[in-house]
């Protein structure tokens, strides 16, 4: 058999449980994003009410101080958890990236499955060239895969946009990969995880 196919089933198999406690990682960190937004809307809309009510305003001071305090807090608290998210995501697409090296080799054109089609673009070049500019999107000059966000921009306006930042989390999303099916099933179909049964 294959050396490749079994070092790329080994692979997958190593990586499988860490795959899935990335996944629960960003479905636990979703959850807390949307409560700390749930909160900073609330802290929001009080700030906003104290400070519209001239009655309020003075008496209210040292209560608009402490709000104000909290709602810096709740705003650091979502930028946390959005760089948590971030990071996880990159090592996501990093296992998945290497799942492709391992079964073909170190340049995209030696994986001949492109896998399926997302919003004009293949899952193959999706994880490779999103797994890039997730590790490189701090690179001065354009990366390999700017052609690519310019596809995934057009039907996911300002999501894929050249700005200077990691956009691992919305590959994620694209991809669908919160959910381990979905990511196995890619895995299967580019050929890194073969099932025994086709062994």
């Amino acid at each position: 058999m294959n050396t490749r196919i079994v070092d790329a089933n080994t692979h997958y198999d190593l990586t499988k449980s860490v795959v899935i406690d990335l996944q629960r990682m960003l479905c636990e960190q979703e959850i807390e994003k949307d409560r700390y937004i749930t909160t900073h809307s609330r802290q929001h809309a009080e700030i906003a009410f104290l400070e519209g009510n001239d009655e309020l305003r003075e008496e209210a001071k040292g209560t608009l101080t402490r709000q104000r305090l909290k709602l810096n807090a709740t705003v650091r608290a979502i930028q946390v958890t959005e760089q948590t998210m971030t990071i996880v995501a990159g090592t996501l697409l990093q296992i998945a990236r290497q799942g492709l090296v391992t079964r073909y080799g170190q340049k995209i054109e030696e994986c001949p499955i492109e896998g399926r089609t997302i919003s004009g673009a293949h899952t193959r070049e999706i994880i490779w060239l999103g797994r890039n500019q997730a590790m490189h999107f701090d690179d001065s000059k354009p990366g390999s895969w700017t052609s690519l966000f310019k596809i995934l921009d057009q039907h996911h306006p300002g999501k894929f946009t050249p700005e200077p930042v990691s956009r691992s989390m919305a590959i994620i999303d694209l991809l669908g990969w919160m959910s381990f099916g979905q990511y196995e099933s890619d895995m299967e179909n580019l050929g890194v995880f073969t099932p025994l049964e086709n062994v």
